[in-house]
């Protein structure tokens, strides 16, 4: 996996933790079971939407572009991956209106859910595709030494 730029991924949680910020701020906050990412690619924008397509906050990364390499994309979702991650190891997304399970995600121009960056339930854990394949592999080793 490349190596994302610092600065870049506290921008990142910078923009999450404002979204939040605005949502807690409104007078009819209910609650919140998905936060949609999406990166403006024109304008070098990261804009946050809650679950009802709402828009929360629009950050602005074009001071970071210098960073950018071939695949802005590819590289704000790694961003945005290993911020969400760091926001939910710090417990950032235990608030009250929050409600799990609850994800994060990236989405394109019409809200459609591109990639799932994090999935949080108290009850249940969804596993990686990667983390799936080396246990199948594991398995069949287990299996093949148990049939020898």
């Amino acid at each position: 996996m490349k190596e994302i730029n610092e600065q870049l991924i506290s921008a990142v949680e910078s923009i999450i933790k404002q979204a939040l910020d605005v949502f807690e701020a409104q007078q009819d906050v209910n609650s919140l079971n998905d936060l949609h990412l999406y990166f403006d690619e024109e304008n070098t924008n990261l804009i946050v939407y809650d679950d009802v397509e709402n828009q929360l906050f629009e950050g602005d990364l074009d001071n970071l572009a210098e960073f950018f390499g071939q695949s802005r994309d590819d590289e704000i979702t790694d961003a945005a991956r290993i911020a969400v991650n760091r926001l939910n190891q710090d417990g950032f997304f235990n608030k009250e209106y929050i409600l799990k399970p609850f994800s994060v995600n990236m989405v394109n121009a019409d809200i459609i859910v591109l990639e799932e960056l994090i999935f949080i339930d108290d009850e249940t854990m969804r596993l990686n595709d990667t983390l799936l394949a080396d246990l199948d592999r594991e398995l069949n080793d287990f299996l093949k030494e148990l049939m020898k």
